[in-house]
């Protein structure tokens, strides 16, 4: 018999469990759908906010930051701002997902 972990109650209770699982992770993902977080960038002058379904919902410029004859600096500090939000929203997914798993992977799940 190889040394591992054995799971009890056989294919039957495995497929259960997946689909409890997955019942909780579709919870999640809705409750997740509510959260917002909010980045800065360049001192606090430009904030990102982004949701749990990874939508932008909002974008605030302090007028101070915007200097017409350097857009392009701007653009850059916006999307730098949009990534910073974007890559804490996948952290929070995640963190929210293993929660849920114990860590274990499922793919497509969330």
């Amino acid at each position: 018999m190889a040394k591992g972990r054995t799971f009890r109650g056989g294919i039957s209770e495995m497929m259960k469990q997946a689909h409890r699982i997955q019942t909780k992770l579709e919870s999640v993902k809705e409750e997740l759908k509510e959260e917002t977080w909010t980045t800065e960038a360049a001192g606090g002058k430009i904030k990102v906010t982004i949701n749990g379904a990874k939508e932008l919902i909002s974008v605030e410029i302090d007028k101070d930051i915007v200097d017409p004859e350097d857009i392009e600096t701007l653009q850059d500090v916006i999307i730098s701002a949009f990534n910073a939000a974007y890559t804490l929203a996948d952290e929070k997914i995640e963190k929210a997902t293993e929660a849920v798993t114990g860590g274990f992977k499922l793919p497509g799940m969330l």
